[in-house]
């Protein structure tokens, strides 16, 4: 008999596994634990900098700054020790003043935050210091056009990012559509428009045929066209610095990527496959997932990303169990709506696979 514990929101979900044939536990590859994580920041915004110069050369004291960070569904990562340790810096170390600093949490579709929301993201000191600490609205009338992707996509993002020095705090994970999350995802779909969500998501379908794009999936950037179409979007706001996170799963931060937007972004990510990228002997006739508690299970939206992975792991017609508490129901309602062109069977679904973050075979 098999003890089992597993995470579920805020609290675990205990069971006994009796009579299986074997049980297996997957797990991510051991991974670094940062112990300092201020002396690892001063580090990476200094001497470890990705392809750029160190961040003191590349914003003047009298610059106006913006820093994107992410939304609740997304604080796993614990970006707000770092964006307090970032606004510190700017302040004490570069002599940029308070009041020339403003956050925009990076929503894209998703709910609105409340302010203790808004305090808990950006770290109290950061919300009680700096000009303003706001959500962007992907509906607001004063969002900016910046230009037109190769791919069609028209990009408008919020005008905090236009003519100021822009600072992006992501969190790099694999992700189901666009490969790996983290970097320009900051930028799209973090702070663009609704049209310009619309427009990139569209990449994730076939151009000729009634079906997902097959380049698109967790892990897959090459040619990926989700991917590219984000990265020309994200490049057209001219970020000043990129500072990606990667955590374990207890949300320990593991590696810190501090650089030039899309090489520091492109380092984290092999970070993350090295972490998680793990392959599978076979394929189990019932498997049992978790997504690792709150807020990996925020929403049902949020919980797909292990639906789709731990999927990978199944034999065809074995049993898959997940757990996800979803305290705030299904999510996105963008993303349900695809539910529309399925209903007219014009669309066919295509899984990829990634990394559940708990998984038991």
């Amino acid at each position: 008999m098999e003890q089992v514990h597993l995470k579920y929101g805020t609290s675990a979900v205990d069971f006994e596994v009796d009579g299986a044939k074997s049980v297996k536990y997957l797990y991510e590859n051991k991974m670094r634990v940062i112990e300092d994580i201020k002396a690892e920041f001063l580090h990476c915004v200094t001497d470890g900098v990705i392809g750029t110069k160190p961040l003191k050369e590349l914003i003047a004291p009298t610059d106006p700054v913006t820093i994107v960070i992410s939304d609740m569904t997304r604080f796993w990562m614990r970006q707000d020790v770092i964006c307090e340790l970032l606004v510190k810096y700017l302040h004490d170390e570069m002599g940029v003043g308070y009041d020339q600093i403003a956050v925009v949490v990076a929503l894209g579709t998703h709910r609105k935050n409340t302010a203790e929301d808004r305090r808990k993201l950006a770290s109290e000191f950061v919300y009680d210091h700096v000009a303003s600490v706001t959500d962007h609205d992907c509906d607001a009338p004063d969002l900016v056009y910046i230009g037109t992707t190769s791919f069609g996509t028209r990009v408008s993002v919020n005008p905090l990012a236009v003519g100021r020095k822009v600072i992006c705090i992501g969190g790099t994970v694999h992700h189901l559509m666009a490969g790996y999350g983290g970097g320009r995802k900051s930028i799209v779909p973090g702070i663009a428009s609704r049209e310009t969500i619309r427009m990139n998501h569209e990449r994730a379908l076939d151009p000729e045929k009634p079906m997902t794009d097959v380049r698109v999936g967790s892990g897959l950037v090459e040619n990926n066209p989700i991917n590219l179409d984000m990265r020309e979007a994200g490049a057209m706001v001219h970020v000043t610095f990129g500072i990606n996170i990667v955590v374990d799963t207890s949300s320990r931060h593991s590696g810190l990527f501090c650089g030039e937007f899309d090489k520091a972004w492109q380092a984290s990510c092999s970070y993350v496959q090295k972490g998680y990228g793990l392959p599978i002997d076979y394929q189990a006739d019932v498997v049992i997932a978790s997504c690792g508690g709150f807020p990996k299970d925020l929403n049902f939206y949020q919980s797909t990303k292990t639906l789709f992975n731990a999927s990978r792991a199944v034999k065809e017609g074995g049993t898959l169990i997940m757990l996800a508490e979803c305290p705030e129901g299904s999510g996105s309602r963008d993303f349900f709506d695809w539910i529309k062109p399925l209903s007219r069977k014009n669309m066919r679904c295509f899984i990829v696979i990634g990394m559940s973050h708990q998984c038991i075979i």
